[in-house]
């Protein structure tokens, strides 16, 4: 079993590297947006007769692609407060338009901080340099923010990453969104099963076994249907046909096929496929950080 601390360390570490390749990724995509728009601000320099020194150019267009990656944590957590699901939201969408909007005035308050320090020797901040490029380029800043902002949510989505799945996300549903109970007809009987006995749940055809400590509960559903009343941050799926509480995951052991094993305090000892592998040891990390 691995110690509970070095899940801990193994989270920790999950995230820092995550960060950094995210701000591997940002100053890549800004360096190349600024790169596309460079013919165009060349030109019309020339045009207003303007000497344009070549070594600047390339500092500033490095500078955009500096200044793009230290904004990533603040995007990241964007991403995080307003992930994208189902039907557009109107006030989700309003909300997350303000922080674009925030996000792109400081990038613009910062880059003529940077310009005034570096091109006049002066870091005191000129308001008319801010109203100068907030109307030459707020528009366009904001976009390039929504564009990144789009590549980091549509990776997350691809990777099956949702709000429940983000270590801090603000976004976490109520616990009275998710049933606490499941009612179970045996032998004329109606019963109400409590979640937190069930160890894991297995699809048999039309059913769905829940299975409690010695005890088997069948109750005809769907296994999609089922989940989605499950609170995720306790259920997590290992197979198309399997999910397990994670409160009672004792062992997880990598199998030579890429697949696992996963041994529960009652002693079963479940299939994890490989596709659910990264999911199931991403929660438990998470679970374990959190307590």
């Amino acid at each position: 079993m691995v110690p509970p601390s070095l899940l801990a360390a193994r989270a920790r570490r999950s995230s820092v590297s995550s960060a950094w390749r995210w701000a591997g990724v940002a100053f890549v995509y800004w360096l190349t947006c600024m790169t596309v728009l460079e013919p165009g601000n060349v030109a019309g320099a020339l045009d207003a007769g303007i000497h344009l020194r070549w070594g600047v150019e390339a500092a500033r267009l490095i500078g955009a692609g500096v200044l793009g990656a230290a904004f990533t944590p603040l995007v990241l957590k964007l991403a995080s407060h307003f992930p994208v699901k189902g039907w557009p939201d109107w006030r989700r969408a309003i909300l997350l338009g303000l922080g674009i909007g925030a996000l792109a005035l400081a990038m613009i308050v910062v880059s003529c901080v940077l310009a005034g320090l570096v091109l006049r020797g002066d870091a005191a901040l000129a308001l008319a340099d801010v109203q100068r490029e907030l109307f030459a380029n707020g528009l366009l800043v904001s976009l390039c923010l929504c564009g990144f902002l789009a590549i980091v949510q549509a990776a997350r989505r691809l990777a099956g990453v949702g709000p429940m799945e983000e270590a801090g996300a603000s976004s976490k549903p109520a616990e009275s969104q998710w049933q606490a109970f499941l009612p179970i007809k045996e032998r004329g009987r109606l019963t109400m099963l409590p979640l937190s006995s069930v160890d894991w749940i297995e699809t048999q055809g039309n059913y769905q076994a829940l299975h409690a400590g010695s005890a088997v509960h069948l109750i005809r559903e769907t296994s999609a249907r089922l989940i989605a009343r499950l609170d995720p941050s306790r259920f997590v799926r290992i197979h198309r046909r399997t999910v397990v509480a994670l409160d009672r995951v004792r062992q997880v052991e990598a199998l030579p096929n890429g697949d696992g094993v996963v041994r529960l305090a009652c002693g079963a000892e479940l299939r994890l496929a490989r596709g659910y592998r990264e999911r199931l040891r991403g929660q438990l990390e998470r679970a374990i950080s959190i307590a």
